[in-house]
This record gives structure tokens, C-alpha cells and sequence, in this order.
């Protein structure tokens, strides 16, 4: 990697950290670019050449995050016996939440009550979109009778489940509990896939269902 390339690194690095202090100390409404960069010890020239404004800072953070998750995230195997495809799926929610917890700062800025409602957007978008794309590729292996109800839109099942992880994950930075990863992801798994009852611990069967 060139010096370039480390400076450019460094400088994203100190604008990043100084955007989550902001946020923690006084809200994200409330920051400027000038707070930015001051805090960052940059000057305004260098943040305008790598981003057009705070919202443009804030996109970037979460892609980078993002991309990072998903390069480092290991694939949901197609080809495993049904007993082992739940195992399977809570795995990929267990590295969710791992990732979740090794960015404990950033997301408790961006997505608690002082944070910004332009990432929680983004971040929204981000898993609806990332759903929309993992039930196309599997629409193949829904077997013939197997969906009892076509009346719902596509995106709004999708776009209900992204708002209860996005709190799940507010509510888990905010708690003293401790509670792991690995307890997140079953959690939220079981409360996804099987309703609120189920994930109260009773019995709960489908709708229509005797």
C-alpha cells in the first residue's frame, strides 16, 4: 500500500472517530462540517475532497461497514439437510451480531437517540435490499404448497423484519445485561422466523393452521 494510500486511510479514520464523538457528546443534527473537522485536527479543504457534506460522511461510513461484514461473513450453505439448515442460519445471524459488537461504537452513535436517522435509512434499505435478493435466489426451492398466504407485498415483510433488527440492535447497545452475540442471534432468529409468541417460549402455529 502507497503512503497515499495510508494517508487517504487515516484521514477517513480521524474524520469517522471524530463524527462518532460528535454524535455521543451532542447529537447528529447539531454537528458541522467545521466540529468535524476541528475535532479531527483536519482542515475543511481535506474533508470536501472526500466528501461532499456530513450526510456523504455518514453514507460512506456505513458502506464501508457494510462491505466489510459482508466480505468477512461466511456463505449460507444451499445443499444441507433441513435439521441443519436452522444451525446453519442462526450462524450467519451469530456473525451479525459479532460484527455488531466489534463496532459497538459506531453503531451505538449512529442508531441511538442521539445519532442520525439518515443512517438508520440507509441501513434499512441496506438489509431490505440484501432480504429481496436472498429470497429470489431461493424462491426455486420453495416447495408447491408450502406459502399460505401470496396477499402480503414482497417488501413489506422485509421491510417490517429490517425495523425489528434495527431495534434489536438499539436495544441490545443500550442494555447492561451483557447478553452475547450468540443470544442475540437466537433470539432474533426464533422472534423472525416463528412470531412473538414463539420467541416468548410458547407454542405458536401458523394462521390457518389446525
Amino acid at each position: 500500500m502507497s503512503q497515499t494510500d495510508l494517508r487517504i486511510r487515516r484521514t477517513h479514520k480521524f474524520l469517522q472517530e471524530a463524527m462518532i464523538e460528535l454524535i455521543t457528546e451532542k447529537g447528529f443534527d447539531a454537528i458541522t462540517v467545521g466540529d468535524i473537522t476541528e475535532r479531527a485536527m483536519i482542515n475543511r479543504a481535506t474533508f470536501y475532497r472526500h466528501y461532499q457534506d456530513k450526510y456523504d460522511l455518514v453514507a460512506k461510513i456505513f458502506e464501508e461497514t457494510a462491505n466489510h461484514l459482508v466480505e468477512h461473513m461466511k456463505p449460507l450453505h444451499k445443499d444441507i439437510d433441513p435439521g441443519e439448515k436452522e444451525e446453519n442460519l442462526l450462524e450467519i445471524w451469530n456473525q451479525f451480531f459479532e460484527h455488531v459488537a466489534e463496532n459497538a461504537r459506531l453503531y451505538r452513535a449512529m442508531l441511538g437517540k442521539n445519532g442520525s436517522p439518515w443512517f438508520a435509512a440507509r441501513m434499512r434499505e441496506h438489509i431490505i435490499k440484501l432480504m429481496l435478493e436472498n429470497e429470489r435466489q431461493q424462491e426455486h426451492q420453495v416447495e408447491p404448497g408450502q406459502q399460505i398466504d401470496t396477499a402480503m407485498p414482497q417488501e413489506l415483510p422485509a421491510m417490517q423484519l429490517s425495523h425489528v433488527l434495527i431495534g434489536t440492535i438499539v436495544w441490545w447497545l443500550e442494555s447492561e445485561r451483557g447478553y452475547t452475540p450468540r443470544q442475540m442471534a437466537t433470539w432474533f432468529y426464533r422472534f423472525a422466523f416463528y412470531g412473538y409468541l414463539a420467541a416468548r417460549g410458547y407454542e405458536a402455529p401458523l394462521p390457518g393452521k389446525e
